[in-house]
């Protein structure tokens, strides 16, 4: 019972010094001018030093465990290692059954033409029926008229190869680019061109077949092309953010040619600059186009 007792006290007083508490004081050394405290325990020490190297070793098995760095880890690298040449091994070995296949059965039909045991194919008579086409009957559905009406409103290509070809007729173009107005043809104020604002990313056409002369970068205009068509007619597109053709491209009418951006030191935000020439004399744009 006395050394029950004793060790009973023992641990009462190791446990009270455990909650003794101690301050600890950081002074500075030439005028005692106290710049730091802390008030501690031998307990609060215990627990706060666990829980640290408890959260430590939880985030460095979170780095081991779920980021790259598992890779440098000996053992692992190499199981991965091992994993990699099993999945090589097995594509290697499906790959080189699947070949042994192809030539077996290669060698095979070689064997069957050689000694005239070649197979003849029966078609089932039953399956061929005639048909006769004045009894099939088309019905159009709604889906299909309104496309049909969608596209009838918009500007489409006329496939006829002497289409805009005929220098006694007028021209028909295609527009470049649907959007609006910024600022009009003003020959006076040595403005060429509309500046047509359109949504970002938006396709700039050819307005008609011809050859790409110029597809370069230029500090004022930024990307600009410029286009040869039939009838001496020239056509510019300034301020593109991408250039889809190259100089001695042939273009179609209606085929992409640039995404309309705001490069160059003229621009104030994402528009086509758009000019047109024929035999070095500009033309209102506005003229053959409704850009809106």
């Amino acid at each position: 019972m006395a050394k029950g007792k004793e060790d009973k006290k023992s641990g009462r007083k190791l446990y009270q010094r455990l909650r003794n508490h101690y301050k600890l004081v950081l002074l500075n050394i030439d005028t005692f001018e106290e710049r730091f405290s802390l008030l501690l325990s031998p307990l609060n020490v215990i627990v706060i030093v666990g829980l640290t190297l408890f959260f430590i070793a939880v985030f460095a098995f979170a780095l081991l465990g779920w980021t790259p760095l598992r890779y440098y880890l000996p053992d692992y690298a190499e199981e991965v290692r091992v994993k990699k040449l099993a999945v090589e091994a097995a594509l290697k070995a499906d790959s080189m059954e699947i070949a042994l296949a192809q030539r077996d059965a290669y060698i095979e039909n070689i064997r069957m033409l050689i000694e005239g045991r070649v197979d003849t194919a029966v078609l089932d008579s039953g399956l061929l029926t005639a048909v006769d086409p004045l009894e099939v009957e088309y019905t159009r559905s709604p889906e299909d008229s309104m496309l049909r009406s969608e596209i009838e409103k918009e500007d489409l290509l006329n496939l006829n190869p002497n289409f805009n070809r005929n220098v006694k007729t007028a021209f028909i173009l295609f527009p470049p680019i649907a959007g609006s107005v910024m600022d009009r043809f003003n020959a006076e104020k040595n403005h060429y061109g509309v500046d047509i604002a359109a949504p970002k990313d938006a396709t700039i056409k050819a307005i008609d077949d011809g050859t790409v002369i110029i597809s370069a970068y230029t500090a004022e205009t930024g990307y600009v092309l410029q286009i040869q068509h039939d009838n001496d007619l020239l056509s510019v597109y300034k301020h593109n953010s991408t250039i889809l053709k190259k100089e001695g491209d042939k273009v179609r009418a209606g085929e992409a040619i640039a995404i309309i951006g705001e490069t160059g030191e003229y621009s104030s935000g994402p528009h086509l600059h758009f000019e047109l020439w024929r035999k070095g004399v500009p033309i209102n744009p506005e003229t053959f186009f409704s850009f809106e």
